[in-house]
């Protein structure tokens, strides 16, 4: 019987051998890239034998190993960077293969934890892992050269090239993977369907029951939180006033947006009766009045209000995150994420978001400077984009480690006003078949196996 991809993890000998043949190679090129100084090398060989081990661990066995296709995949990556005539080309090399690592970690989470991923889901998920895994090593190594004052990575627009390689990769390696496992009808990704967790059970086991709101904490009346939100709005609608008569239409589509971002939670409690409390309602306003008021004067005369905004709007990236995975979770029979994974989930949102909006600046810096039109978004060199990304995930950490109890009684409450939505419901129940039917086959190949 041919081998799938749960045979690979469940201990097949020849795939066993041929994977740890694959991390014999990658700790030897890393014990040399050491030696020799490359970051970047060392970095990937690091990453790539750490993941390429967690079946093993996670099994106590030394047959149980990723499908060895997949690690030589990753693997070819760092040998191909040896052969790389420079060092950039060594760098677009292995940041691609970050594609293949961020597939690697899929692949494990689906076998070795509860987390379920419906196909779409999958894809976007190595996608986010690879910019996430990306960012993570070009953190490192700007940190590196600040310290032994190298230049691995020189510009802007080199460390950029590099999350796109990343990016464009992964997500062409969660397509593959996708196309994959379809060859395989009994090892589907949703091997069954697994219901959502039940709001009052998720509130337990992710420790966040009976926390007080955010309104209720904070040092101040709610009427008083209520007419600090207007004075901001008003503050920012003098900003658009000052844009007008100075012709400003930077100042003016960028503090309009942010303007428009704080009646969202009135116009959601409103509307559907969503509980935005005066505490959610201040946080969202401040986070973006710091915005408003960085693009309206701040930005371009201080580099370090950056850094204090781009924490707190991390903040609402973050929010936003675990509100978008909760609803999935307790709406799509095939997506689970356990409560204890779903602070890694936000902090990984969080990350991926970050490098996704770069690159949508980048792109608008290359249109701006083909064009000669001025863009509502732009980047100011290489600090200000690795800056950026540290304290993106600053922000999403203090989501995931204090910020969430804040959020569970809305995030149930839009649950339930999305309850019977044609599209959170279109497809699950054909997928929730395919998914019982995939387990079964599943079962019956494992038993005869």
């Amino acid at each position: 019987m041919s081998r799938t991809p749960t045979r690979a993890f469940h201990g097949e000998r020849t795939n066993a051998a041929l994977s740890w043949v694959t991390v014999a190679v990658a700790i030897a090129v890393g014990a040399w890239a050491l030696g020799e100084g490359l970051v970047h090398e060392v970095l990937f060989a690091a990453t790539a034998v750490t993941i390429a081990l967690v079946p093993a661990i996670a099994l106590e066995s030394t047959r149980a190993a990723l499908p060895w296709e997949v690690t030589a995949a990753a693997i070819a990556a760092l040998v191909a960077a040896l052969a790389a005539p420079d060092l950039w080309s060594r760098q677009v090399v292995l940041y691609g293969g970050a594609g293949v690592l961020a597939l690697a970690l899929t692949l494990e989470l689906n076998a070795l934890t509860e987390v379920r991923l419906e196909r779409w889901l999958a894809v976007a998920f190595v996608a986010m892992l690879a910019a996430a895994i990306a960012a993570t090593w070009a953190t490192l190594t700007w940190v590196q050269d600040g310290i032994a004052g190298t230049d691995v990575i020189a510009t802007n627009a080199e460390v950029m090239w590099l999350l796109i390689a990343a990016t464009t990769v992964g997500l062409f390696a969660g397509v593959c993977f996708d196309l994959y496992y379809r060859q395989f009808p009994g090892e589907e990704l949703v091997s069954a369907p697994v219901d959502g967790v039940d709001e009052e059970l998720f509130a337990v086991k992710a420790d966040i029951d009976g926390a007080p709101s955010l309104e209720e904490r904070l040092p101040l009346s709610g009427s008083v939180q209520g007419w600090a939100v207007h004075a901001m709005r008003v503050a920012m609608a003098a900003m658009i006033a000052y844009g007008v008569l100075t012709v400003d239409t930077g100042i003016v589509t960028n503090v309009g947006a942010m303007l428009a971002i704080t009646f969202v939670p009135t116009l959601l409690r409103r509307r559907y009766d969503l509980p935005f409390d005066a505490g959610l309602v201040l946080w969202i306003t401040l986070v973006v009045f710091l915005h408003a008021l960085g693009s309206a004067y701040i930005y371009e005369r201080s580099f370090w209000w950056h850094n204090v905004t781009h924490p707190l709007s991390a903040t609402l990236v973050g929010a936003v995150g675990y509100v978008a995975i909760r609803t999935l979770d307790e709406h799509r029979d095939e997506i689970h994420l356990p409560p204890e994974l779903i602070p890694s989930f936000v902090v990984l949102f969080v990350i991926s978001a970050g490098v996704f909006w770069e690159i949508g600046e980048f792109a608008q810096d290359a249109i701006a400077a083909a064009t000669g039109l001025q863009m509502p978004l732009a980047q100011h060199g290489l600090d200000d984009t690795m800056t950026d990304i540290v304290f993106n995930t600053i922000g999403g950490t203090i989501t995931a480690l204090w910020g969430l109890p804040y959020l569970t009684e809305l995030t149930d409450d839009i649950t339930d006003s999305l309850e019977g939505w044609r599209v959170l419901e279109y497809g699950s129940s054909t997928a929730s078949d395919a998914g019982d039917g995939g387990s079964s086959d599943s079962s019956e190949a494992e038993s005869t196996d």
